[in-house]
């Protein structure tokens, strides 16, 4: 733990440290944004939660724990943004770091100006996302729930609230950071990460076929329990084999990752596709955990889908109005819980690409110099963002496809149209995280001609 001579050397020094970080839009531009988004999506999400949650008759419990369902799913994904934007606001000041430890400062000091201003970054994007929040909820209102509009009155949380929000993601912000210079030796010369390779068992197939296969038997046993025993038997068997299915997603999907990309390093034939390959297989687990949290949405969205469709086919048969409010609320939450993930992971890719950029800068620019134009690394970088995500959506569509089979089948054929209206949510929110890829372009240009520019 830093002591108190470092604390009053923080204290004299953040105000110098901190005029050249404002004049710097680049160093503090992202994380920024990216808590702002944050602060946003989560705000929104609680409040429609609250909504959900106090929704009264005997559909209250269906509704609270759809609530709860879309809040755990939406987690992941709020917190990968969270860490990605914390870890790199405290690696963006390496020149500025390494040049307070040539002149004599401590590591503890530089250590907590680094803590100190991610978490300046973080207050000041979580009051933008407050404001981001206040201009949404009318929107969200617009929606009808449980047969009439949410109101934009509904949605507002009260100040206690916004405040536990608030210190939440400050926190999250600041262990995130800390973490992150855990990885870290700031010396006179520079900064320099500190990495270990990084292996994946085969441990994780073995496991994952047995849970694949519990869940699968499950899924196709449950209609049958559901005959003797009740349909509240049936229900919890389904979600038992959901659950394990997403914990498959989870244990293999590294692995698998890295298996996949062995063979197209075996099968590559040009530049950005080696390089490519290299760039996923340093660290699979990485490249995973970018876009694993689409995992259990992609899921959760096809076994939703399918069970909108099934029982939507029932509850017009029945005509009953309070089942069709359900259907129709549930189809709503499924479309916002996808298009939420997909524009936090958006986000995300493009805070880590940024980071990933600025840490291979050396790389970039050796690649640069040897003759591997911009266009070709821009293409590589896509390929090594954008395979593990189509990657990590065909294994979750096609776990739950497994575990579901009858639910799936039976959905697809009488009901296709709500789940290619799912298909397409999910094109899109697909289309979203290439936009949050190319939004990084003009980082890897400036590495480029400043790379150069020092070597001229």
């Amino acid at each position: 733990m830093p002591g108190a001579g470092s604390l009053r050397s923080t204290t004299a020094i953040w105000p110098m440290l901190a005029r050249p970080t404002l004049a710097d839009r680049r160093s503090w531009g992202l994380p920024v944004t990216a808590f702002a988004v944050i602060a946003t999506i989560t705000l929104d999400v609680i409040a429609g939660a609250a909504v959900f949650w106090r929704i009264p008759g005997q559909m209250s419990v269906i509704y609270r724990g759809l609530s709860g369902l879309a809040v755990v799913l939406l987690v992941m994904p709020l917190a990968t943004l969270a860490s990605s934007a914390a870890r790199l606001s405290a690696r963006r000041r390496d020149d500025r770091l390494s040049s307070l430890r040539l002149l004599g400062a401590r590591s503890g000091t530089l250590r907590l100006l680094t803590l100190a201003e991610a978490g300046a970054h973080a207050l000041v994007g979580c009051l933008i996302g407050i404001l981001g929040y206040g201009l949404s909820i009318p929107l969200l209102g617009l929606l009808r729930v449980n047969g009439s509009r949410i109101g934009a009155s509904s949605l507002l949380l009260s100040v206690p609230a916004l405040a536990g929000v608030i210190g939440a993601l400050l926190v999250l912000a600041l262990a995130s950071s800390a973490v992150s210079l855990r990885r870290v030796e700031i010396s006179p010369l520079g900064v320099r990460m500190r990495s270990t390779a990084q292996r994946v068992s085969v441990a994780r197939i073995i496991i994952g076929v047995v849970l694949l296969a519990v869940a699968a038997s499950a899924g196709r046993i449950a209609p049958l329990l559901g005959v003797g025993t009740g349909p509240v038997v049936s229900i919890a068997v389904v979600l038992l084999a959901i659950a394990i299915g997403l914990g498959v997603i989870s244990i293999v999907g590294p692995k698998l990752l890295a298996v996949y990309f062995r063979s197209r390093l075996r099968r590559a034939r040009t530049a950005p596709a080696v390089v490519a390959a290299r760039m996923v297989l340093e660290s699979p687990r990485a490249a995973w955990r970018q876009v694993s949290a689409l995992g259990s949405v992609c899921f959760v969205a096809v076994a939703g889908g399918a069970g909108v469709a099934l029982i939507g086919k029932a509850g017009s048969a029945d005509a009953d109005p309070a089942g069709a409010m359900l259907i129709a609320d549930i189809r709503t939450g499924i479309i916002l819980t996808i298009a939420f993930a997909f524009a936090t992971v958006a986000c995300s890719v493009g805070i880590n690409q940024t980071s990933a950029v600025l840490d291979r800068r050396d790389v970039e620019v050796g690649l640069d110099l040897v003759g591997m134009t911009m266009a070709e690394q821009e293409q590589a970088r896509r390929r090594a963002v954008l395979g593990p995500l189509w990657f990590v959506m065909a294994v979750s569509i096609a776990s739950a496809a497994i575990v579901l089979m009858p639910l799936v089948g039976a959905a697809l054929i009488l009901d296709p149209l709500t789940m290619a209206v799912t298909a397409a949510v999910v094109a899109a929110g697909a289309l979203m995280v290439v936009g949050g890829l190319r939004a990084t372009r003009s980082t890897l240009a400036g590495v480029l001609s400043g790379g150069l520019e020092r070597i001229d």
